[in-house]
């Protein structure tokens, strides 16, 4: 009988042991999106600083295969964004980021997406934003921009102005709807 209740006590603090694991990822998996963009670490968590210049890598390679060039004529400024295959912060913040985008009007070639992680996963960034961005794989050159500019964090936005310096950096789509329009001129704007 002894044995009985021992083995029905240590099968109930299993059972606690496992409730317990599973309330903590849950909670964990509430709290990312708000660890990700720093609010939770006692840190504000920055970006490329603001007035950073924009490292010129060479030609990107497009999702689609095609070579693509940031901006370098000087005049308009543009939009840059940094997200990662699996970031749920990422995931969560691409329908307000495509809402902004479609908001703006940007002409596609003033919006460059670099995602990184595994190519299917950065096909599913093409699809959500393909129509509004060149997304490009973040690989090769756009992994060394990742670098040069000490992006850490993603999602990571970037409103840069028509001589490649950062005119804003937020880690938060809303706050880039909130920043970018101001920044965003209208003849940045497609037609």
């Amino acid at each position: 009988m002894g044995i009985a209740l021992s083995a029905l006590g240590l099968l109930l603090a299993s059972a606690a042991c496992g409730l317990s694991l599973a309330v903590a990822l849950r909670v964990k998996k509430l709290l990312d999106p708000l660890t990700e963009e720093g609010l939770l670490s006692g840190r504000r968590v920055e970006g490329p600083a603001t007035g950073s210049l924009v490292p010129r890598p060479g030609a990107l390679v497009g999702v689609d295969g095609t070579h693509v060039e940031l901006p370098a004529d000087g005049s308009q400024p543009w939009v840059l964004t940094f997200q990662a295959v699996g970031c749920t912060g990422c995931e969560q913040q691409l329908p307000v980021y495509k809402k902004f985008l479609r908001n703006m009007a940007l002409d596609r070639s003033r919006v460059f997406s670099v995602v990184v992680g595994d190519e299917d996963g950065v096909s599913h960034y093409d699809d959500e934003l393909g129509r509004y961005a060149h997304v490009v794989h973040g690989a090769d050159n756009a992994l060394r921009l990742v670098e040069e500019l000490g992006v850490s964090m993603f999602p990571t936005y970037l409103v840069v102005d028509g001589n490649g310096r950062v005119l804003a950096s937020p880690q938060s789509s809303a706050r880039l709807a909130e920043i970018g329009a101001g920044l965003l001129t209208p003849a940045s704007a497609g037609v």
